[in-house]
């Protein structure tokens, strides 16, 4: 494309200063016979629009540099691309002219916000050396474009505190806010909170449903969520994971104003949230969200299984679809493989079979969590095995074939937690360092009982909640329980 030189109007007739004319009168001036008399652009796309364009909002230091050193090259405005050449103004129009025009300008759709004099004046300081025109790509890296505006209106994000416990989606109806803020951007988006763990939000506003027909909403996020149209489930995401597990639904909506509600739950590690929708009226795919939704198509990527070695275990540290960050996972020869979860002292799972595929976080470090390569896997626990206690993890030892035992405090007693193969299942045994005479409840399972799964110990009877009473005396106690797979 050749490149289309951009002039102000009239610039060699006319020299005003800067206390002379106001803003508008200025931009008629200087400004209109190419951009348009209300920005709208020049006739026949000789140049880009100025109103209602990312590139006259936000950090006004952008379009201080374009009036002051002009710009060259190739840029896009609105979805439409120009290649132009715009002559260097700042030897023509002073700091409070320049000030004036770009505050007219960005009360043409663009936030309204003032550009001072001050402001051209330190821009004008800092590159006085400078010859060369701007190019598109220099400024932008500098100077980013803000998002645009998203299609929710009225859109309002409330903070629920959650407990740590927290693994599946709740009422939040029934839940008092921490806190609630309004969206001014249109989209849903996590600032403030992608560090955090243990939390929800629930996103409310509206959709303007201009035509009639089958509409697709898609939904991604780590972990739970859950979009509804007019409180209708449309989609959700469920269980513990990372993104790039999206879903889609649908819904035949009207033509008038629909209420949009997206409910999140974020338990451990990583945080995501995004979304989209289409359908009739809508070009392409339009973002509900500032993180746009991708593909989940995932690419091939070649099986690396983990497995142990002669009469070694192997071992798997790594984020684990249905425990915590901080979860270590081992493989024992023979086929049995279990969880230990250092964020609660639990064991979680159990499972006999192959142990793990390393090949997706080998390739994808970061963003998917490991699934045990087996198709009947026990869960055991979703928090602490020892209720109302407050706990803390010290590390592990592991023997000549590496086996782990695991160390770790309750309250003031100190506990070894030794796993080991038997058959199917695992003997663990407790060792107990009681400072006195005591009583300790532990939950070995976060129920009564689990499906397929044989659970006993020697000397002690599970009490009505599936809880065992672990009598202490004073020194080392040990206690063995067995879990048995069917």
């Amino acid at each position: 494309m050749n490149l289309i030189p951009l002039l102000f109007s009239a610039l060699a007739l006319f020299t005003l200063t800067a206390n002379g004319q106001g803003g508008p009168v200025l931009y008629q001036t200087y400004c209109s016979a190419c951009h348009g008399t209300q920005g709208q652009g020049g006739a026949e796309g000789a140049a880009p629009p100025l109103a209602k364009s990312l590139w006259a909002q936000g950090d006004p230091d952008r379009m201080i540099k374009v009036v002051l050193h002009g710009l060259m090259g190739e840029i896009e405005v609105l979805g439409k691309e120009y290649n132009l050449v715009m002559p260097p103004q700042g030897a023509v129009l002073n700091d409070g002219q320049i000030a004036a025009i770009l505050t007219h300008v960005r009360s043409l759709g663009n936030g309204g916000e003032k550009v001072s004099t001050d402001r051209v004046a330190a821009v004008r300081a800092k590159y006085e050396e400078r010859e060369a025109y701007w190019k598109g790509d220099e400024l932008l890296k500098d100077h980013p474009l803000p998002s645009p505006p998203g299609p929710l209106k009225n859109l309002v994000r409330k903070f629920y505190a959650l407990p740590k416990d927290q693994r599946s989606m709740l009422d939040y109806a029934k839940l008092e806010a921490n806190a609630s803020s309004r969206q001014p951007n249109g989209l849903i988006n996590l600032e403030g909170y992608s560090e955090k763990d243990h939390f929800g939000l629930v996103w409310e506003g509206e959709l303007n449903v201009r035509r009639e027909g089958q509409f697709s909403f898609t939904l991604d996020s780590d972990d739970l969520s859950a979009l509804y149209i007019d409180d209708k489930k449309v989609v959700e995401v469920s269980g513990l994971g990372g993104m790039g597990r999206a879903k889609t639904g649908k819904a035949t909506l009207h033509p008038g104003v629909v209420k949009v509600r997206v409910e999140y739950l974020e338990f451990t590690g990583f945080t995501g949230i995004a979304a989209s929708w289409s359908g009739s009226g809508i070009r392409g795919t339009q973002s509900l969200s500032s993180t746009k939704v991708v593909s989940n198509q995932k690419p091939k990527i070649n099986l690396i299984e983990l497995k142990p070695e002669g009469n070694r275990a192997v071992h798997y540290r790594n984020f684990i679809a249905g425990t915590g960050n901080r979860s270590f996972s081992v493989g024992y020869p023979g086929g049995v493989n279990l969880v230990f979860n250092q964020e609660n002292c639990g064991l979680e799972l159990l499972w006999h079979g192959r142990f793990f595929d390393a090949g997706p976080r080998w390739k994808n470090r970061g963003t998917v969590r490991s699934f045990p390569l087996s198709a009947q896997v026990y869960h055991l626990q979703k928090g602490s095995p020892f209720p109302g206690q407050a706990f803390s993890f010290k590390g592990m030892e592991l023997d000549e074939r590496s086996y782990p035992t695991f160390h770790y405090h309750v309250g003031n007693l100190t506990v070894r937690d030794r796993p080991e193969p038997n058959d199917k299942g695992i003997v663990r045994t407790l060792s107990i360092e009681s400072e006195g005479a005591s009583e300790l409840v532990f939950a070995p399972i976060n129920s009564q009982s689990v499906r397929g799964l044989n659970l006993a110990s020697r000397g002690l009877t599970a009490r009505q909640d599936g809880t065992f009473l672990l009598p202490l005396d004073k020194g080392d106690n040990s206690f063995t329980f067995h879990y048995g797979i069917q």
